[in-house]
């Protein structure tokens, strides 16, 4: 009796703890011999409980161990206290019959129909699905939200998560992992879309892009939290978080804004903290989303600007084969030709021979045509504008040796070879190109 009555205790006190100082409703209590009549049964971690009606499995009963590993990851990530963590746990609830859980009284009071997870603080729930994948990526998910919730944001906002973009994006951005022998890794750039079944976001923008339907990144930044995010909002929230998390430049501000979850103003505030960078982010976030694919490099891809100044002689730039975008440092005027002429050597890929050894594709600015991407020779030179005043970046079109342009308006040129933006790595060498006026 003295033992039921001291862990009685203990879990009245974990409970009232976790609700006082979060200011968040606490954990509920499972009759967990109701829960069993049902079919129910308890897989228990340091930092989660979780409840489900699924049968045993080597993946479902793995999750609390899976939820373990992310808790230092999410600690490091928004820069807590690890002390702050000793005695913090969840309690989830994963689904397969949704009516066991109701008739326990276990959904969330103020979200009975939410359709695949949904996180109120110190509660998640799951629904089952189909993919091992998915269901640790919805569990992270989740998580991420509960972890915000509790340790960041002030006194007076307690619960806040941000943003809508920043509130979801990031959960998709620590949700998104890879488990393999048992250690976590999060924050992964998927490297093919076999890797991350179900989750699909890449090929949703790619598709919108397809279609001349990217958004926009003030689109992105307005996304309200107040309702239920679409599958096509929860890409987007992700593209823009991981954009900001793998370039070198904004990655450090991405995690300061963790300083600003629980402001009303904080899109406001978010745009003050760039407010420096706003036009090369504009400009960097649309050639982002054109290019995004599986494995994307964002360190390789990430913009080199430059100070430009008007083509009047012949100029020359070098263009590096392992990088994205380059700004020449050419401004061009609007619907005058100029001549981009291009030479040199460099090496577009790697491949290992029949006896092991790598062997380098050597290429020209004109592209080799053994070997495709997205339309275009591999390694073919490619230019985009960037245009003076509203800082729309073009698409990509092709140069290759040598052609004559006609800027549709007063722009910076931008060179890049043509490669996947996830193969830049065995790269090697640069090309040189220059530009000349044709005439008045």
């Amino acid at each position: 009796m003295f033992r039921i009555l001291v862990t009685a205790l203990l879990v009245w006190q974990f409970v009232a703890t976790q609700a006082i100082a979060a200011d968040l409703p606490a954990p509920r209590r499972v009759d967990e011999r109701r829960a069993a009549q049902l079919g129910l049964r308890k897989i228990v971690g340091r930092h989660l409980r979780l409840y489900t009606d699924l049968p045993p499995s080597d993946a479902v009963d793995g999750l609390a161990a899976v939820f373990d590993a992310a808790v230092p990851q999410w600690a490091e990530y928004f820069e807590v206290d690890p002390t702050q963590l000793r005695d913090w746990k969840m309690q989830g609830f994963l689904m397969d019959d949704r009516a066991k859980f109701a008739a326990l009284g276990l959904l969330p009071r103020e979200r009975t129909d939410f359709v695949n997870g949904y996180c109120n603080g110190f509660e998640l729930w799951l629904v089952e699905q189909p993919s091992d994948y998915f269901r640790r990526h919805l569990l992270l998910h989740e998580g991420t939200h509960g972890f915000m919730a509790v340790f960041l944001g002030n006194e007076e906002r307690r619960g806040d998560t941000g943003a809508g973009w920043y509130s979801e994006g990031m959960a998709e951005l620590l949700g998104t992992h890879r488990w393999q022998a048992g250690q976590l890794r999060l924050r992964v750039m998927p490297q093919s879309r076999e890797e991350v079944p179900m989750w699909g976001r890449i090929r949703l923008i790619r598709d919108a892009v397809g279609e001349g339907k990217p958004l926009a990144l003030g689109e992105v930044l307005a996304m309200d939290k107040r309702r239920t995010f679409s599958t096509d909002e929860y890409a987007w929230c992700w593209a823009l978080c991981a954009f900001l998390d793998t370039h070198p430049r904004w990655h450090a501000k991405l995690r300061a804004l963790r300083e600003h979850v629980g402001e009303p103003r904080f899109n406001t505030l978010v745009r003050q903290d760039l407010r420096e960078d706003w036009s090369d982010l504009e400009a960097e976030w649309q050639a982002f989303v054109a290019t995004l694919d599986y494995g994307y490099d964002g360190q390789r891809m990430a913009m080199q600007h430059l100070e430009s100044a008007a083509v009047t002689e012949q100029k020359r730039a070098t263009i590096a084969a392992d990088r994205g975008w380059q700004s020449t440092g050419w401004k061009l005027s609007a619907n005058r030709e100029y001549r981009v002429s291009a030479a040199g050597r460099f090496e577009i890929a790697r491949e290992r021979g029949e006896d092991g050894n790598e062997i380098a594709w050597p290429c020209e600015p004109g592209g080799v045509t053994i070997r495709y991407h997205e339309g275009q020779p591999l390694g073919l030179l490619l230019g985009a504008w960037r245009e003076e005043g509203n800082h729309q970046f073009s698409a990509a079109f092709p140069l290759g040796l040598s052609r004559v342009i006609k800027p549709p308006a007063d722009a910076v040129l931008y060179l890049r070879v043509n490669d996947s933006a996830a193969r830049l790595s065995d790269n090697r060498g640069s090309l040189s190109a220059s530009i000349e006026p044709t005439g008045d």
